[in-house]
């Protein structure tokens, strides 16, 4: 962790004496003398709470953190921003939010002025990310605009989707390069499993809302991944969706094909999907779930076998639990993959004992508070199934430890050691966070539904 400097520690007296200092307005003073800030040097990292067992407990509620972080995107993000208004401009001539045309940006708002993703998104999978979060908002708050933000997400990712007569047609773009499709990473491709992530999404507002178009958009997105499935049961991690030609080969990232496949043939009533279905997850449970060879998952990270990710895994283990049953050997699937998760990818959070985190991968090997949080909210859920009492709290010392990363402007940094400051890790964090205010389930040994 990093050492204080007096500009940390001028903003740990403001927040202990009660003072809603902006993290941005200190910030944008150093900006002013040359360049990008020092992100890090700008963080607050409060004064521990404990009880009186030592147990790390909240620097404010879970409820109390999901709410600020909620009034930061919905009320204050328009006016923190400080990149230039006109990259906020579509070709229609219409001011987007900035979380549609940048994935991260410095600690006070500014784009970074010398970072190679500074004017690049991740539509397919954050805009998922940032729909699920203010939809479990507007659930839990009744707040009609979270809502309101969710629907004008999915408009324009369905806009802004490859035409219908491509080979991979009406597919969300997972990468948006100074407001054009692809570009970076992606090339001129995008990823077919951060499709089925949308439209999983999709069908989420269109249970909210009632609208046929975000399910006739979830449909155009499986009908096109089941007319390129490949004989094994895959895809393509990167894909021209023009051309075909495979700019990746290798992905993990299958669970939301199956989800999708499942979810649609449920809706409407028939086995459609279900050979696609099926040639999906007996590769996934005969390849990564035996072999752990889960990479493959982030836009922004350059090929490597040796790469290896925890969030695709993380939603295969929720779906072994869904899915269990006393003898199709579900249960001792997700056991055996937390494990795995927890060999390569847990830390002990050293000053916030006993409290745990989660590296992102072994690409970008840092402790970051959306994974730790993640991992946290399936932890909570195994704990559930599996009775054990001292799973949960591990799960619960997580959760209060990611709540010390909310500054006093109300932002969830992406963790202390990480300099850039990034939409997805704000409303991921507080996604999974949702789930910690939910009364805690009594164990059940009841079945999931069908294998």
């Amino acid at each position: 962790m990093n050492t204080p400097d007096p500009l940390h520690g001028i903003l740990q007296l403001a927040r202990s004496a009660g003072v809603a200092i902006a993290t941005s307005v200190l910030a944008t003073s150093l900006v002013a003398t040359g360049g990008d800030i020092d992100c890090k040097s700008t963080m607050v990292i409060a004064e521990r709470q404990r009880d009186a067992a030592g147990q790390l407990l909240p620097l404010q509620s879970h409820a109390e953190t999901v709410r600020r972080g909620m009034r930061f995107l919905l009320d204050d993000h328009a006016k923190w921003f400080k990149g230039p208004p006109e990259s906020l401009v579509d070709e229609q001539g219409v001011t987007q939010m900035p979380w549609v045309y940048y994935s991260n940006l410095q600690q006070n708002g500014a784009p970074f002025t010398r970072s190679i993703d500074r004017f690049v998104s991740y539509p397919a999978f954050h805009h998922a990310l940032l729909i699920k979060t203010f939809i479990r908002h507007w659930k839990t708050s009744g707040e009609k605009r979270a809502l309101e933000e969710a629907v004008k997400l999915a408009d324009w990712n369905i806009a802004h989707s490859t035409p219908g007569n491509w080979p991979y047609a009406h597919l969300p773009y997972s990468t948006f390069e100074a407001k054009k499709p692809g570009g970076f990473r992606d090339k001129t491709g995008l990823m077919p499993d951060k499709a089925a992530i949308l439209a999983l999404a999709y069908l989420q507002l269109h249970e909210a809302t009632g609208e046929k178009r975000f399910l006739q958009a979830a449909e155009a997105i499986a009908r096109t991944l089941a007319k390129r499935q490949r004989p094994n049961g895959t895809w393509p991690f990167r894909v021209d969706p023009k051309n075909e030609r495979v700019i990746e080969e290798y992905t993990s990232s299958v669970i939301y094909a199956v989800m999708l496949f499942e979810k649609l043939d449920k809706l409407n009533g028939n086995d459609h999907y279900r050979p696609y279905r099926d040639k999906t997850w007996n590769w996934l449970v005969n390849g990564p779930i035996k072999t752990k060879e889960f990479r493959g998952f982030y836009e922004d990270i350059p090929p490597s076998p040796q790469g290896r990710t925890n969030y695709d895994c993380l939603d295969t283990i929720r779906y072994l639990l869904a899915n269990r049953t006393t003898d199709n050997g579900y249960l001792e699937m997700a056991k055996d993959l937390n494990a795995w998760i927890e060999k390569i990818f847990l830390d002990k959070i050293k000053g916030f004992e006993p409290a745990e985190g989660i590296r992102e991968q072994l690409q970008c090997n840092v402790v970051m508070g959306i994974h730790s949080l993640n991992w946290a909210s399936m932890l909570l859920e195994l704990a559930n199934v599996t009775g054990d009492e001292k799973m949960r709290q591990r799960a619960i010392q997580t959760a209060n430890y990611i709540t010390y990363y909310m500054q006093p402007d109300d932002r969830i940094v992406v963790g202390f050691d990480y300099n850039q400051w990034w939409y997805s890790c704000h409303a991921g964090a507080l996604y999974y966070l949702f789930d910690f205010l939910k009364p805690i389930k009594t164990p059940s040994d009841s079945s999931g539904s069908k294998s």
